[in-house]
C-alpha cells in the first residue's frame, strides 16, 4: 500500500515575497559611509549601488553588500537606535539586524560559489563589523573570505589589469590595497598569518584627483608596503632595513599636510604605531642598547619616545576623530602603552629619567588614561595595563578604577592632559584638564632632539 502524497495547497500556491529593509532605511546610512567611511574604505560608489538597488529590487548581492556597509557603518561610528542618533525617524536599524539581513542576502546568494566583487565585498564590511562588536575570530575569517575572493578574481596578477580603463584599474587596485593593509594590521595585532602576497608588477595606485581616493589612503598603501618590505627583509640586512624605516616613517610632514582630522589621525597614529612594532622586530633580529646613542630606534628608550610622539599628536585631534577607527586604533594605542611598560619593568633605571619634569610615569599614565575612554573602555585592555602599571608600583585600584577616569557624565571632546609635574603615584582623575597640552618637542630620553 503506498501512502498518497500530501501536499499543502496553501503553502504551494502562494509565493511569499522576502521581507526586506526599505531602500530609504539602506540610503541614510550608506550617505554617511559616502561622508565619514568613504576615506577609510574607498571602494564603494554609492551613487552607483543605490542605482542598482533600485533598478534590480531583488539583486541578492547588491542587497547583501548595502545591509553590509550599514552594519559597518552602525558599529564603526557608533550609531545606535538611541535618541540622539545621527540616523533619526523610522528607518533607524541596528548593526546586528543589519548584519542579519546580510547574512541572509548572502547566503540566498551562494555567495561562496558566485563570486564577484560585491560579494567580496560585503565578506569585508562583515569583518569590519565582527571586529567592532568584539567577535575576532569571525572578524578573521571573513577578512580571510575577502581575500581568497580577491585570489579568485585575480586582483593580485597584473594580467587582471591589462584589459580595463583607468577608472576600472584604480578601483580594483583599491580593493587589493585595502585588503592588503587591513590584512597586514590584523595579522600583527591578533598573530594571525598573511595570505594576500605584495605584488610588486601591479599598475601604481595613484590619486586621479577625482574624489576617487584620498591622499591619505594612498599614504597609509605606501606606510605599509614599507612595514612589509622591512620584516620580509633578508636577515643579513635586517638592521639597515628597520634603519632606513624607522627614518622613512619620522617623517610627520605627509599627515600635517592632511585637511582631514579623521584621515590625519589615522595616518599620524599608524606612523608610530608601525614604528614601535619594528622596534619590537628588532629586539628579535639585531641588538639593542640601554645607552645614549645616536641610533636611538635600536635603544631601550625608543617607546618613551615613540608614547610621547602620540600624546603629542593626541593633543591636536579630537576624541571622535581617534575613535571613529574602531578596535584598530585601540590596539595600536595599547601596543605603544604595552612596549612602554615593559621596557620600564626590565630597565628600572629608565623609569626616572625625565625632561621638562616629564618621564615614562607620566606617559604612561596619560596613555593609561586615554585607553581606559577609549569608546567606553576595554576591561580586557586595560586588565592587562593595570597589572603593569602594578608591577611598577604605579597601579592604584582595579581596571574599573581606570575606566572610571573618563566621567559618562561628561563630554569629552578632547583628550586628556598629560601632567607636567607628576608625582611617581600619580593617576589621572576626572578632576584633571580636560584638554592634552601638547607636549614639548619629540625629544630622545637622554635630552637630545
Amino acid at each position: 500500500m503506498k501512502w498518497p502524497d500530501i501536499v499543502s495547497p496553501t503553502l504551494s500556491a502562494i509565493h511569499q515575497e522576502p521581507q526586506r529593509l526599505p531602500l530609504a532605511c539602506l540610503s541614510q546610512y550608506l550617505e554617511i559611509y559616502q561622508v565619514r567611511g568613504y576615506g577609510i574604505w574607498p571602494v564603494i560608489d554609492v551613487q552607483v549601488l543605490t542605482a542598482r538597488l533600485i533598478t534590480h529590487p531583488h539583486d541578492l548581492e547588491a542587497y547583501a553588500l548595502a545591509t553590509s556597509i550599514c552594519a559597518a557603518i552602525v558599529s564603526q561610528f557608533s550609531i545606535d537606535v538611541e535618541p540622539g542618533s545621527p540616523v533619526e525617524g523610522h528607518y533607524r536599524v541596528s548593526s546586528n539586524a543589519f548584519e542579519l539581513e546580510a547574512k541572509k542576502a548572502r547566503n540566498e546568494s551562494d555567495h561562496l560559489e558566485n563570486v564577484t566583487m560585491y560579494s567580496l565585498l560585503s565578506s569585508f564590511f562583515l569583518h569590519v563589523y565582527s571586529a567592532n562588536v568584539g567577535r575576532m575570530n569571525a572578524s578573521t575569517v571573513l577578512l580571510g573570505e575577502a581575500i581568497f575572493k580577491a585570489h579568485i578574481l585575480g586582483l593580485h596578477k597584473p594580467t587582471h589589469y591589462q584589459h580595463l580603463d583607468v577608472e576600472q584599474t584604480q578601483a580594483a587596485l583599491r580593493v587589493y590595497w585595502l585588503l592588503f593593509i587591513t590584512e597586514r594590521a590584523h595579522s600583527l595585532q591578533h598573530d594571525v598569518p598573511t595570505t594576500l602576497k605584495r605584488s610588486p608588477d601591479l599598475p601604481r595606485l595613484e590619486d586621479l584627483h577625482d574624489g576617487s581616493v584620498t591622499p591619505a589612503f594612498v599614504q597609509l598603501c605606501r606606510l605599509f608596503n614599507i612595514l612589509d618590505v622591512t620584516i620580509t627583509a633578508d636577515p643579513a640586512s635586517a638592521r639597515r632595513a628597520l634603519a632606513s624605516a624607522q627614518q622613512q616613517l619620522s617623517c610627520d610632514e605627509d599627515p600635517r599636510s592632511l585637511e582631514n582630522e579623521l584621515q590625519r589621525a589615522d595616518i599620524s597614529m599608524t606612523q608610530q604605531w608601525m614604528r614601535i612594532f619594528l622596534w619590537q622586530h628588532a629586539l628579535n633580529v639585531t641588538n639593542l642598547s640601554s645607552r645614549a646613542s645616536q641610533d636611538e630606534e635600536f635603544s631601550f628608550r625608543f617607546p618613551a619616545k615613540i608614547a610621547q610622539n602620540v600624546l603629542n599628536n593626541l593633543s591636536s585631534l579630537s576624541r571622535q576623530s581617534v575613535e571613529a577607527h574602531g578596535p584598530g586604533m585601540e590596539s595600536k594605542l595599547f601596543d605603544v602603552a604595552n612596549s612602554l611598560a615593559d621596557v620600564m619593568m626590565i630597565m628600572p633605571s629608565l623609569n626616572h629619567e625625565t625632561h621638562f619634569d616629564i618621564g615614562p610615569r607620566d606617559l604612561i599614565h596619560s596613555l593609561a588614561q586615554v585607553l581606559a575612554g577609549f569608546r567606553g573602555g576595554n576591561p580586557a585592555v586595560m586588565s592587562i595595563l593595570q597589572d603593569k602599571l602594578t608591577t611598577l608600583g604605579l597601579g592604584v585600584g582595579s581596571p574599573q578604577r581606570l575606566l572610571e577616569l573618563s566621567s559618562p557624565e561628561e563630554d569629552q571632546d578632547e583628550f586628556p592632559s598629560v601632567p607636567l609635574s607628576a608625582s611617581p603615584a600619580y593617576v589621572p582623575s576626572v578632576c584633571d584638564p580636560p584638554l592634552m597640552s601638547p607636549l614639548p618637542p619629540a625629544m630622545n630620553m637622554y635630552g637630545g632632539y
